[in-house]
């Protein structure tokens, strides 16, 4: 069984550069079988079993686990992995980036073949990277590569559990990025949203839409964001108790269709001239 001494000694800093957006928290770790090691609040946890080692996440919401690794020290082989395939993405292009997402793929088949399956965690990591799309904590402000024009999205939902929200209406992460100029939680809400404000990040500048799904809230401070124009909210969300500020819209997505009616929703604002143009966004 391993020990949280163990454990706290094999989360090296590679181990730590996996890309989960949660945060790594410190011993002792609740669970006597199922040690928890980092947590995105609400969202998803990760976790190690003491008895085998393996690695995996869990996504809150429905319980399902998804594997990371079959050990810790094979977790800082991926972490590794991926940290230089990150590194190397800086100013890479389109095929650079699809070479960078076959050699990351290809790091984790040699690790274990079978976190390399569709839609795997590693997949998944490997997908986004290759479409410029990288999610590597807090600290960072992501990044997205998008041939969309239009104000930035920040829609409430970790990279993985958007991707098989979008699966579920036939889209995927790189078609999605096509129609709307989106970005992921990454380490919460209000950071998330900080980190479209930084100059340079996005294109579209600060994030003038949120999307809330179903089961998503915001706080006042949240929703008080400076440049949001519109909150858009999934049917089966309480939209009553949103503390809206005056001159931002708020919108109920009642339809089966959530994701498709957000993108043709921010195109029909976008063409009414709802949203401020940035810069970048100017042609």
């Amino acid at each position: 069984m391993l020990t949280d001494a163990e454990i706290v000694a094999s989360l090296t800093a590679s181990a730590r550069a996996v890309p989960y957006p949660g945060q790594w928290l410190e011993p002792p770790f609740d669970g006597e079988r199922q040690a928890l090691v980092a947590r995105d609040a609400g969202i998803s946890e990760l976790r190690i079993d003491r008895e085998s080692g393996r690695v995996f996440g869990i996504e809150l919401a429905d319980g399902v686990a998804q594997p990371i690794a079959p050990s810790p020290a094979s977790l800082a082989e991926l972490g590794a992995a991926y940290a230089d395939a990150l590194a190397r993405s800086a100013g890479a292009d389109e095929h650079e980036l699809r070479v960078l997402e076959a050699g990351l793929l290809a790091a984790v088949r040699v690790v274990a073949p079978e976190l390399a399956d569709a839609e795997t965690f590693w997949s998944i990591a490997a997908e986004e990277l290759g479409n410029g799309i990288t999610a590597d904590g807090p600290a960072a402000p992501p990044t997205l590569v998008t041939a969309s024009g239009g104000p930035t999205v920040v829609i409430a939902l970790p990279m993985l559990a958007l991707h098989q929200a979008l699966a579920a209406e036939g889209l995927t992460l790189s078609g999605y990025a096509e129609l709307l100029p989106f970005v992921s939680l990454n380490g919460g809400l209000a950071a998330t949203l900080a980190a479209t404000s930084v100059t340079g990040a996005f294109r579209g500048g600060p994030a003038q839409v949120l999307a809330l799904p179903a089961g998503v809230g915001a706080t006042a401070e949240e929703l008080a964001f400076p440049s949001l124009r519109l909150v858009a909210v999934f049917g089966g969300a309480d939209a009553s108790e949103l503390a809206v500020p005056d001159g931002v819209e708020l919108v109920v997505l009642d339809g089966p269709l959530p994701f498709t009616a957000l993108a043709e929703l921010v195109a029909e604002r976008r063409a009414a001239g709802r949203f401020e143009q940035s810069p970048g966004m100017r042609r």
